[in-house]
């Protein structure tokens, strides 16, 4: 909890930086506020939140050298046979955002020409993922069960305002990723 706190004051302080939007950030903004329009008034795409959620867990389980046996994805859920797991397999979903990701090594490979076009998908696929990663662990999940509830939502939070800095740092040209760590480091200081 005091990490997330120290974290979460870094993150806030860094935006005091900030002195105007940029083209960038708007875009990825109109990105994000894109799809929660979509979400809450006209549908929200349950499916491929769960193709992304399982892909993840068989992702993070071939990162640490696992064997993905099985996947399987439907409407009303899905599951996925590994060989081996640890608590980055089974909370990857709640913290990495899949289609994000995607959208960012497009980002950093693509003409400078369609990089707009790119930071907007990369706000409407962020959006999607916090939203429908929100709305799943209001679900039962057996996942946060796995590696410990409390331990599951601290380290959910804390990995997600990560993530979220890292695709600043990428999006936004006034956004520091060591400024981030500075504010929170000098935070931590004075508060503790």
């Amino acid at each position: 909890v005091p990490v997330n706190v120290v974290m979460t004051a870094g993150l806030i302080r860094n935006f005091y930086h900030f002195k105007e939007l940029t083209q960038s950030e708007v875009v990825f903004a109109a990105g994000f506020i894109c799809y929660l329009l979509v979400h809450f008034i006209l549908y929200r795409p349950v499916f491929m939140h769960v193709m992304a959620h399982e892909l993840t867990h068989a992702f993070w389980a071939t990162l640490f050298g696992g064997k993905v046996k099985a996947l399987n994805v439907s409407k009303q859920g899905g599951s996925v046979t590994m060989e081996k797991s640890n608590f980055l397999v089974v909370l990857a979903p709640y913290f990495f955002p899949f289609y994000t990701a995607i959208a960012l090594l497009v980002c950093l490979i693509t003409d400078p020409k369609y990089k707009d076009f790119i930071i907007f998908i990369t706000g409407l696929t962020y959006s999607f993922h916090l939203l429908l990663t929100l709305y799943s662990l209001k679900q039962k999940q057996t996942d946060l069960k796995e590696a410990g509830v409390i331990f599951s939502y601290m380290f959910i939070y804390l990995a997600n305002l990560l993530v979220f800095a890292g695709i600043l740092a990428v999006v936004s040209t006034q956004f520091n990723i060591l400024n981030f760590f500075n504010e929170s480091y000098m935070f931590a200081e004075s508060f503790f």
